[in-house]
């Protein structure tokens, strides 16, 4: 009975730490639809994908964040 309960405590644990992780990649995908502009027409999207910007937006500061995240 206690290996049966340290197993399915071993499960929710790795359940946890999947549910977190999805999260984080919940994050980078919406950072990256932004930053692909997919909620935009497609010639805006074109356009906002060519700007460059010598400061970071907070856009770019976010998925740069949730994507480290998710590849530590």
């Amino acid at each position: 009975m206690e290996a049966a309960m340290g197993e399915l405590d071993g499960l929710f644990e790795e359940a946890k730490r999947l549910r977190n992780r999805m999260e984080l990649i919940d994050t980078a995908i919406s950072a990256l639809k932004v930053l692909a502009g997919t909620d935009m027409e497609p010639s805006s999207a074109v356009s906002m994908a060519q700007e460059t910007s010598a400061t970071p937006t907070p856009t770019k500061q976010k998925f740069d964040s949730a994507l480290g995240l998710v590849f530590a």
